[in-house]
């Protein structure tokens, strides 16, 4: 006889009860069948095909075999502990520790929104699994809103960076996480918007009217508008990094310090400094500081940034200003840029001056870089004064 049951957990099972002979040669007194579903008209769709197949395993006398334990989980071989010698791996090979923290964050995030278990068992569902629960996490700073799908992709460049490393290393036979990036019809250089002359206005006027306001909150805006850097490069300057060439006065980003990292090769770079910002009273701020450090009140953080603090003051002005939400510091990157090829300055000139390498987000080719400062000398001065954009 057969019978349609339920375990504790709602999964709809066969039950056979067997018959004398077929108890003396199975050793049991029923026969069970898990149909996989929990509903029950679904499993009375299955019940028939599960019950001659229960019958034609019965007829043919084969002894009901116990399922199979699951394999054991080789502790070697799982996600975390993997990661660890990941890790491991890209400090051996030089790379930058802020690369190193984001691939960490992306794949821990994936552990923790699916489970840890060994690298060769992740399959589709597990990608699909993460995808939909990554998209739902909410944006920081904006508990209401769901994070963006370049937050989305640049979380899955690094898990699928982590998994072709475990590729090449013979862990896994292929990646499961390649193309789970989504795809979208954007200019390179729409990613992140510029900022317009009333923002900066707001923005600066804030800067300049906040009482005591901590210098590098004060500074690092005013660098980076005037020199187009990264927020990272400004924040990490030493006082022997401002000299002068040629009698022109310059800021050296670069790595001479232990605590000094850049993104790539081309981004050492000499910067003359902006007249205006000399006459704002930069290297006047510059010579009052006691410390090696330009802006020693910023700490380094474990993924070896000193702008991370800062990065996250500037979000709330933007937001407090009403700026965004397509705006950050990096902004003020994307602006000069904006500016430069507006004003028609020279692929080579502005890769020098921007530190950019060949197939940069600001133009397609570039020349050499640049070494002799008097040759970019024009091209900051292309840079409108905050004045006059007043």
């Amino acid at each position: 006889m057969a019978y349609l049951v339920r375990d504790r957990h709602g999964t709809f099972y066969l039950r056979m009860v067997l018959n004398d002979s077929q108890r003396s040669l199975y050793g049991k007194r029923e026969l069970r069948r898990s149909l996989g579903t929990k509903l029950k008209r679904e499993a009375l769709r299955r019940q028939p095909e599960a019950f001659l197949q229960a019958l034609s395993m019965l007829g043919e006398g084969s002894p009901v075999r116990p399922p199979k334990k699951p394999a054991k989980t080789d502790k070697r071989l799982l996600l975390s502990t993997l990661l660890a010698k990941h890790e491991h791996h890209q400090t051996l090979s030089a790379v930058l520790p802020s690369t190193i923290y984001k691939t960490q964050y992306a794949v821990k995030l994936l552990i923790s929104l699916t489970r840890d278990k060994q690298v060769d068992r992740y399959t589709k569902n597990d990608v699909r699994t993460f995808r939909d629960k990554a998209l739902k996490l909410p944006k920081k700073g904006y508990p209401d809103q769901t994070i963006s799908v370049t937050t989305f992709n640049n979380y899955c460049s690094n898990i699928i960076s982590f998994f072709s490393w475990c590729e090449r290393e013979g862990y896994v036979d292929s990646n499961v996480f390649r193309g789970i990036k989504i795809k979208r019809k954007q200019q390179a250089s729409s990613y992140r918007d510029i900022f317009t002359r009333e923002d900066l206005k707001r923005i600066f006027l804030t800067l300049e009217t906040t009482p005591n306001i901590r210098p590098d909150r004060y500074w690092v805006p005013y660098i980076a508008y005037y020199t187009g850097c990264r927020i990272n490069e400004a924040c990490m300057l030493s006082k022997d990094d401002i000299y002068k060439v040629n009698d022109v006065w310059c800021i050296h980003f670069r790595e001479d310090k232990p605590y000094q990292r850049l993104k790539n090769g081309y981004s050492e770079r000499l910067v003359p400094i902006h007249q205006e910002l000399i006459n704002t009273g930069f290297m006047d701020y510059v010579s009052s500081v006691k410390d090696e450090r330009v802006f020693p009140m910023l700490r380094i953080t474990k993924s070896n940034s000193f702008s991370a603090q800062l990065s996250q003051w500037f979000g709330k002005l933007l937001r407090s200003l009403d700026i965004g939400p397509n705006k950050t510091f990096h902004s003020f990157r994307h602006t000069v840029s904006h500016c430069l090829k507006t004003e028609g300055v020279d692929v080579s000139l502005a890769a020098a001056l921007l530190g950019h390498s060949t197939n940069s987000i600001t133009y397609d080719i570039y020349g050499k870089r640049l070494n002799d400062p008097r040759s970019l000398v024009e091209v900051v001065n292309k840079i409108p004064s905050l004045q006059d954009r007043a």
